[in-house]
């Protein structure tokens, strides 16, 4: 026998969506606000922002040392790019700025997004390693607008990383 619509089940659109993730990096929720000993980035509400000015005065705040401090620490990163091919050496100084610019626009809307590494390999490569995946993915999309080239992205489905391979070889 049919049930009349509207009867039977309950059915509730009141709910909230679990968010599960495995970064043992984020900061746990509960605290109330904390400063980190080496960017000066404050959490509160729940989330990270740029700069210990916006504690309010007499507010106590809890010295502690943010996710991103911890990947550059413990050399854990979320994100490697890398730049190859016969472009990248002679033009080292502007892809470096661009990078330098990327990272600062994307510090302003998050402080945990930083760039933790910049390296030659030898073989004519600059290595990049960022905090997280999203920086590097930025990255990767400002290279090749502004210098053209292909890129690829290569996604971990076990942990969260990405590797992003840039490269453009003179014509």
């Amino acid at each position: 026998m049919k049930t009349p619509a509207g009867k039977g089940k309950n059915y509730s659109t009141n709910y909230k969506k679990k968010i599960v993730t495995t970064d043992a990096y984020l900061t746990k929720s509960g605290q109330g606000v904390a400063v980190c000993e080496g960017c000066q980035a404050v959490y509160r509400n729940k989330r990270w922002y740029v700069g210990p000015e916006i504690v309010k005065a007499g507010t106590v705040a809890v010295k502690v040392v943010c996710p991103a401090c911890l990947k550059i620490r413990d050399n854990f990163p979320g994100g490697i790019v890398t730049l190859s091919g016969d472009y990248v050496l002679p033009h080292k100084m502007e892809l470096l700025k661009l990078v330098k610019n990327e990272e600062g626009r994307a510090r302003g809307f998050n402080p945990l997004e930083r760039v933790m590494t910049v390296k030659e390999n030898g073989h004519g490569s600059v290595i990049i390693t960022t905090t997280n995946e999203k920086l590097a993915q930025r990255l990767g999309r400002a290279i090749k607008k502004a210098f053209h080239g292909d890129v690829k992205y290569h996604w971990s489905h076990d942990n969260k990383l990405v590797r992003v391979d840039w490269v453009k070889d003179v014509a």
